[in-house]
């Protein structure tokens, strides 16, 4: 089974803070930056109730002005041994921090003319092929820059060994939309990039990477191989319980999209180049021109909306409270870190975590930014008049994340501002500019119209995509705009969970097996598994690659036999049983207890009773009074297929 999903990233990543920032100072002039009061801000800010119980244990490292100002560690490497934290020594996992060094690799070849960032990268690949139905190039800043048009841009997990080549040649996705037009968080375009790093200098990325960058910066310490010496020295990962996990291995080997291992020594001595303009000691390891193309927004769908640079983001701009910040976070199972550079006030900081419980770097950045660099100005001017409904009446409608499909915004426009639900609650954004908006908090919100100015895409509060604005699907002939079932039903056509563009739906025929786990794997964000088959009977089978994802997941464990089943019948408490698996794995939901009027099959009973409890049903079952009857042995139609994954979506995201 899988030790993390896209789900959980998306429990964490979206979650409000679980530790409140501290009050601004009464007045707008900051607090000094200096040593020993940074050791203080730093002792206080873990000692506060909230963090001590959620911290395993930390690294932190603030510079500036070219001096290290604190690299300290906090907690536990290891809770059980009570081995404390040694900045200097204790690895961490960067995972997607990991990025700006593959990224600083390709500045590097382009600084030697070895490359060019705006050439089609398959000139750089003559082994490889990459299937583009775009027909427009993709360039080595299209994959630095989150913008591919990958239809799957996140790498699969594998218990398999792999080299770059390898990997690359079993995963390989295809641009499916015109590089450069969208922003999707890409891990594969940075295992791309590793490999052609490997191609070019003719060097493994690891050696590259140590030859190039660790040596000339002094990084003695850091590595992207998982060896013994690694394995010595790593902090242990923990869950949101604080329970220990295993350490996972980096898949390709050397993983450039997350794999690196770091001290805080190290991580200070890359902040401090980066922040004197890639100079590292008498010599450099990028040039200035280099370092300011990484960090300036390459990618924005606004001009006054931060994007993402090379390698580099910015994902909570209303916190940088007017100040340049460039950012980059990383997250694997057991493991979360962050980078932030103040490039005009010569400021970095780093913190990296070793457990999944509550997101301490968000409250972190937020109470260091209040102390030392402080708001300044009045913050966003809004529109006057205020546009009216009809004015803003272009913006409504349900937006997808790319990414992870499950996620969506619906925009309904009123008088004077626009109504946005999603996964966080409903939001008010007050219109600044023509495709500008800013919610209550000051967090802007950005539109991408097309060459007819019809709205396209959405930038919000879920920073790792856009999310594309979903037309309206045609009506089936067989379900009627005022059928019971019908607003679930057309809901999950917008989504991609359900196929549109046929004339009839048959809401009446029992959902196969198959058909429900195509329904809901890719709408929750899992990436499908490119394993063999586990069962004789769905080999060949369109549904094959849900379904052995599934079984990765350990959503489902088949039929007596070693089969499957997929195109047999779908049961009610089957499809409950999948369902709660599910949730139960991604997002450890509790079990529900619900009085039923027929009991379901043993093995059942917990699905059924959590999708009860969660009244996960439409008017198929009776609710009225008394024990529910769900009939969790009969077949499940596909309305009422529909029915409960709408509502699913609803309760969850």
């Amino acid at each position: 089974m899988k030790k993390l999903n896209i789900l959980i990233f998306t429990a964490t990543l979206f979650l409000p803070s679980v530790v409140a920032a501290a009050d601004p100072p009464a007045s707008p002039s900051a607090v000094k930056l200096d040593k020993a009061g940074i050791e203080a801000f730093a002792t206080q800010f873990f000692e506060q109730k909230e963090v001590k119980e959620q911290l395993a244990g930390a690294l932190l490292v603030i510079v500036k002005d070219g001096q290290v100002l604190l690299n300290k560690g906090y907690g536990y490497a290891d809770i059980a041994a009570k081995r404390p934290v040694d900045a200097d020594t204790t690895l961490f996992r960067l995972a997607s921090v990991s990025k700006l060094f593959t990224a600083a690799g390709i500045m590097q070849l382009a600084e030697a003319g070895k490359v060019d960032l705006d050439k089609d990268v398959q000139t750089y690949l003559p082994d490889l092929k990459i299937p583009n139905t775009t027909g427009a190039p993709l360039t080595l800043k299209h994959l630095m820059t989150h913008t591919t048009g990958f239809d799957n841009a996140d790498n699969v997990d594998s218990d398999k060994s792999y080299s770059l080549k390898n990997y690359l040649n079993d995963m390989m996705p295809t641009v499916v939309r015109k590089p450069g037009e969208v922003f999707r968080y890409d891990n594969f375009a940075f295992t791309l990039q590793g490999y052609i790093i490997e191609q070019v200098s003719g060097l493994s990325f690891q050696d590259y990477v140590s030859k190039n960058i660790f040596n000339p910066l002094g990084m003695d310490s850091s590595s992207f191989i998982f060896n013994d010496e690694v394995k010595q020295a790593i902090a242990t990962p923990y869950d949101n319980n604080l329970e220990q996990l295993e350490q996972i291995k980096n898949v390709p080997d050397n993983s450039p999209q997350g794999g690196m291992f770091s001290t805080g020594g190290d991580m200070a001595r890359f902040m401090l180049a980066m922040l004197h303009n890639g100079q590292a000691g008498d010599g450099r390891f990028l040039t200035e021109a280099s370092v300011k193309a990484m960090e300036h927004t390459s990618v924005t769908i606004h001009p006054d909306i931060p994007g993402a640079g090379y390698a580099f983001e910015t994902n909570y701009p209303k916190d940088y409270n007017g100040y340049t910040v460039v950012e980059k976070g990383g997250d694997l199972s057991g493991f979360h870190s962050n980078l932030w550079l103040l490039p005009g006030q010569n400021t970095g900081m780093f913190l990296a975590l070793n457990s999944d419980k509550g997101n301490l770097r968000l409250p972190f950045f937020e109470q260091f930014m209040s102390r030392y660099f402080p708001r300044t100005d009045a913050g966003p001017a809004f529109l006057k008049p205020a546009p009216d409904k009809q004015q803003l009446l272009r913006f409504e409608g349900l937006y997808r994340h790319l990414r992870t499909p499950v996620l969506r915004y619906d925009i309904t426009a009123t008088d004077g501002a626009l109504i946005v639900r999603d996964a966080l609650g409903t939001h008010t954004l007050r219109q600044a500019d023509d495709l500008l908006f800013y919610d209550e908090e000051g967090t802007p919100a950005g539109f991408k119209s097309d060459a007819d100015g019809n709205i396209t895409y959405f930038s919000y509060n879920m920073t790792d995509s856009w999310a594309e604005k979903i037309p309206v699907p045609p009506i089936f002939s067989d379900v009627p705009v005022n059928h019971p079932y019908a607003k679930s039903i057309y809901y999950l056509v917008q989504l991609g969970a359900i196929p549109g563009g046929t004339n009839e739906f048959k809401p009446d025929k029992a959902v196969t097996r198959g058909q429900f786990l195509s329904q809901i794997m890719p709408l929750a964000g899992f990436q499908l598994s490119t394993r063999p088959s586990v069962f004789s009977d769905t080999k060949g089978s369109p549904y094959e690659a849900v379904i052995q994802t599934a079984v990765d997941y350990g959503i489902v464990q088949g039929l007596p036999g070693s089969i499957f089943g997929p195109n047999q019948p779908l049961t009610r408490e089957q499809a409950a049983t999948f369902i709660w698996r599910m949730v139960k794995i991604s997002l450890n939901a509790d079990p529900v207890k619900v009085d039923l009027k027929t009991p379901a099959s043993p093995w059942a009973s917990e699905g059924v009773q959590y999708i009860a409890g969660q009244q996960l049903f439409g008017p198929d079952v009776q609710a009225a009074g008394g024990p529910l009857e769900y009939r969790a042995k009969d077949p499940m139609l596909n309305k009422e297929a529909a029915e409960l994954i709408y509502k699913l979506v609803q309760k969850l995201f």
